[in-house]
């Protein structure tokens, strides 16, 4: 991978590994209950282990190819880097879906703010992430 699709990796992986981890604790714990009960998600008891555990392990994910992704095979790592940046995007949906949900109050929300403008920012990162991808791998090819 190029040092552009690395940084960038990277960055992702950040953001998606310390917001996991801060949902161990409270008030974030808590929160993250509400937001799977506010929007009528199902097991929420088991759901919010699942969230938690899906970002940091994402965000290890993303660490690991940023940093060590060269020593995989090709084949591999780019299996591993669509399906990371999938994930993410599967999970801002979601995020997107909860920020605009009338039964979300503002105040369980990160930063305590409505629209979501996180979400749709990793969002846009994940698209740029592809976009360097692809058109690194296609000046390979050339």
């Amino acid at each position: 991978m190029k040092k552009s699709v690395k940084t960038v990796t990277g960055i992702l992986g950040f953001f998606m590994l310390i917001p996991g981890l801060a949902k161990f604790t409270e008030p974030f714990k808590t929160y993250i209950y509400y937001h799977l009960t506010g929007i009528g998600f199902p097991f929420a008891d088991q759901m919010q282990h699942v969230v938690k555990f899906s970002e940091v392990g994402i965000g290890i994910l993303m660490l690991y190819l940023a940093f060590k992704g060269n020593k995989l095979s090709t084949s591999l790592r780019n299996k591993l880097f669509n399906f990371g940046n999938q994930t993410i995007v599967i999970m801002m949906i979601v995020a997107v879906y909860t920020h605009l949900h009338p039964n979300v109050p503002a105040e369980v929300l990160p930063m305590e703010f409505k629209p979501p403008i996180m979400p749709t920012g990793y969002i846009l990162l994940v698209v740029y992430n592809f976009y360097l991808f692809r058109s690194n791998n296609e000046k390979q090819w050339k």
